[in-house]
């Protein structure tokens, strides 16, 4: 189960507005990272380091939709 507080984080990345300024916090998208790792690592069962692997892909076609390339 995911924190209630991983839960904001990435229900607030859904908002189009806000993820560009998200993407391109240091801290910020480094959050949303480790809260999507921890989804995928609940829902689908898989190891950390494939996790964060996923996470960081989802991230970088997230922030380019966007209109942030990192």
């Amino acid at each position: 189960m995911v924190s209630p507080h991983c839960e904001r984080i990435l229900r607030n990345f859904e908002d189009l507005i806000n993820r560009k300024e998200i993407c391109w916090d240091f801290r910020e998208i480094r959050a949303v990272v480790m809260c999507k790792a921890w989804e995928l690592m609940e829902k689908e069962h898989i190891p950390f380091r494939e996790a964060i692997r996923r996470a960081w892909d989802w991230a970088k076609i997230e922030c380019a939709e966007a209109g942030a390339y990192i």
